[in-house]
C-alpha cells in the first residue's frame, strides 16, 4: 500500500493544478487498466487501445471501487466534469499519456524492481524468441536464475504465467519483475516489440543490455510505414540510455538493414555499441562450417580470435545469428564461454522450424512461425540449402494486419519453393475473400501453380500427401500457437498437432493398402 503523491513524485506529465492533497494522501492497493480488474484502493488507468477505449469504463471501475481515475487530457472535457459531478468523492487526473503515466506509477507502485535484477531487452523483426531462449539457457548454465517475457510464454524461473502481448502492459511487467525480485531471480530476458515500445509499456524499465536482432517490414498496420517502424524500435537505446544501470551495452546485428542509421544513432546516445554477425568486421562473428537437416555447425570468432567450434541443433543460418548474439552477450559480460556453448547447443525452440517427423519419414514435415515477409524468404532459403528434392509450403496471411505484405509473401513462396498450397491463418474479424484475393495479386503474372484449399487442416493433409521422398514440407505462419481466430469464434488448432495427426493418418493407410 502506498499514498498517491509517492508515485506521482517525479513525474510531471499530468494537469497538477486541481490534485488536492486529500488525492495526494490517498491509499493506493494497486493499478489497473481494466475495469474489471478493479478493486477497492486501486487507480484505474482508461487507455486508449486499437480496438477499444478505456474511457468508456470508467463508471464501470468507480462502481467496482477505484479512488482515483487517470484519463487523457484530450478525453472529452463535458463528459468528464458530468462525472465528476456524479461522483464528487473520486479523484480525476489528467494526463498527457495515460500509457506513459501508467508505465511510472507501476514502476514506483513495486519500488522499480529492474533496477535490483539484470534486464536484457531482445527487439527486431524476426528471432526475438529464439534469441531469448538462447540467452536463457546461456544465464542458467551460469547459474542465473532468469525470468523470461516472450511471445510463447512467460516464465519466473520454471514457472509459466499465461499471457496474449509479446510484451505486456506495463503494471503487468512490474507485477511479474516484483514477483522475480521475491523468487530471488537475478536476470530478466524480454522480447521487446516495436507495438510495445511505442505504446510505452517498457518506458522506466531499468536496462541493461539492449539486442537488436534485424528490421524489415512487418506491422506496418499499426506503423503505417517502415520510418515509423524504425523510430519505435530505436526508442529502445533511448530507454537504455536513460537506464540507471553503470554498465550498458547495445548490441547489434551489423548486417541488420538501416545498421548506418541505427550505430549512428546508438552512438549519439553515447552508448556503448558491440556488434555481431557472419562478417569479420563484427567484434564477434561466425564463420559456417555446415547446414543441413540435422544440425548446424560454425566457427566463433571474439575480437578476432578464434573461441570455438559451436553446434545447434536449430537449422540455418538464422539460427547462427540468434546464437552470435547471446554468445556476445556471455562474452561481453564474462560468463563461462564453454558453458555457454554448450548450453545453447540443444535449445529447441516450440514452432521455429520445428521438424515434426522422426526417422522412419524419407521426408522432412517442420512447422514454422514465419509470418512476414523477411521471415518467409529466410525459412525458404535455408531450406532450399538443404538440398531437398522439392519444398512443399503451406502458408497464409493473418487477418486485420498489414495487407501490403501478402502480394509479397506470394512472390516469395513463387520464387523459393516448388508447390504452395494457399491457406487460412488467424482470420480475425476481415473476410476470407479479401484476404486470399490480396494474397493472389501476388501470383498474377507469375507462371507459378498453386493449391488454394480454405481448411487448414486439410491444406496441411493435402501438403503430407504430395510429400515423396528427400521433399520438405514447411507449415508457415502459426508456429506455436494453439488457436486458430476465426470471426465467431477461437478453436483449437496446432499445427504440429494436426501435422503428426495427418503423418500417421497418411502414413498408415500407405502402409494398409
Amino acid at each position: 500500500m502506498k499514498y498517491f503523491k509517492e508515485l506521482i513524485k517525479g513525474y510531471n506529465n499530468f494537469d497538477s493544478k486541481n490534485i488536492t492533497k486529500e488525492c495526494l494522501n490517498t491509499k493506493i492497493k494497486n493499478i489497473a487498466y481494466n475495469s474489471k480488474l478493479i478493486k477497492k484502493d486501486y487507480i484505474f488507468v482508461a487507455i486508449k487501445g486499437t480496438k477499444d477505449d478505456g474511457h468508456k469504463y470508467i463508471e464501470n471501475a468507480i462502481e467496482n471501487k477505484a479512488n482515483i481515475i487517470i484519463y487523457d487530457f484530450l478525453f472529452d472535457k463535458k463528459k468528464i466534469k458530468e462525472l465528476q459531478n456524479k461522483y464528487n468523492k473520486i479523484f480525476f487526473v489528467s494526463a498527457k499519456n495515460p500509457r506513459e503515466m501508467l508505465a511510472f506509477i507501476s514502476a514506483k507502485l513495486f519500488d522499480e524492481p529492474t533496477k535490483k535484477i539484470k534486464t536484457i531487452a531482445i527487439t527486431g523483426t524476426n528471432g526475438k524468441t529464439t534469441t531469448t531462449y538462447l540467452l536463457k539457457s546461456i544465464l542458467e548454465n551460469n547459474k542465473n536464475k532468469t525470468t523470461l517475457i516472450g511471445t510463447i510464454k512467460n516464465m519466473i524461473g520454471k514457472r509459466e504465467i499465461k499471457t496474449n502481448l509479446t510484451t505486456p502492459e506495463s503494471i503487468d511487467l512490474e507485477n511479474i519483475f516484483n514477483k522475480s525480485l521475491k523468487k530471488n531471480i537475478s536476470n530478466i530476458v524480454m522480447e521487446t516489440s516495436s507495438q510495445a515500445l511505442a505504446m510505452n509499456r517498457c518506458d522506466y524499465l531499468q536496462f541493461d543490455t539492449a539486442i537488436w536482432t534485424n528490421i524489415t517490414e512487418d506491422h506496418l498496420d499499426y506503423h503505417k510505414n517502415m520510418r515509423n517502424y524504425l523510430k519505435a524500435k530505436l526508442k529502445l537505446f533511448y530507454l537504455l540510455k536513460e537506464s540507471c544501470k553503470k554498465k550498458k551495452l547495445a548490441i547489434v546485428n551489423i548486417d541488420t538493414n538501416y545498421f548506418k542509421e541505427i550505430s549512428n544513432y546508438i552512438k549519439k546516445l553515447n552508448l556503448k555499441i558491440i556488434t555481431y554477425g557472419l562478417n569479420e568486421k563484427a567484434d564477434y562473428y561466425g564463420k559456417i562450417i555446415s547446414l543441413n537437416s540435422k544440425s548446424t555447425k560454425y566457427e566463433f570468432y571474439a575480437k578476432g580470435k578464434f573461441i570455438s567450434k559451436v553446434k545447434l541443433s536449430m537449422l540455418g543460418k538464422f539460427n547462427i545469428l540468434n546464437s552470435l548474439s547471446v554468445l556476445a552477450y556471455a562474452c561481453e559480460y564474462k560468463l563461462d564461454i564453454k558453458k555457454a556453448i554448450k548450453s545453447i547447443s540443444k535449445v529447441q525452440v516450440a514452432g521455429r522450424f520445428e521438424i515434426v517427423t522422426n526417422e522412419k519419414y524419407d521426408f522432412i514435415v517442420a512447422v514454422d512461425y514465419s509470418h512476414t515477409p523477411d521471415s518467409l524468404k529466410n525459412i525458404l532459403i535455408e531450406a532450399k540449402k538443404l538440398n531437398p528434392n522439392r519444398i512443399i509450403l503451406v502458408f497464409g496471411c493473418g487477418g486485420d494486419r498489414d495487407r501490403k505484405k501478402r502480394p509479397i509473401m506470394a512472390k516469395i513462396t513463387a520464387k523459393y519453393s516448388d508447390v504452395s498450397i494457399l491457406t487460412t491463418d488467424n482470420q480475425r474479424s476481415e473476410s476470407i475473400e479479401r484476404i486470399m484475393s490480396d494474397i493472389e495479386v501476388g501470383f498474377e503474372g507469375l507462371n507459378f501453380n498453386y493449391k488454394k484449399i480454405i481448411d487448414r487442416r486439410e491444406a496441411i493433409r493435402e501438403a503430407i500427401r504430395e510429400a515423396k521422398k528427400n521433399d520438405i514440407v514447411i507449415i508457415a505462419g502459426k508456429g506455436h500457437e494453439t488457436y486458430q481466430i476465426f470471426p465467431n469464434r477461437i478453436v483449437d488448432f496446432d499445427d504440429r498437432k494436426v501435422a503428426r495427426e495427418c503423418l500417421r493418418e497418411i502414413y498408415y493407410n500407405k502402409n494398409n493398402k
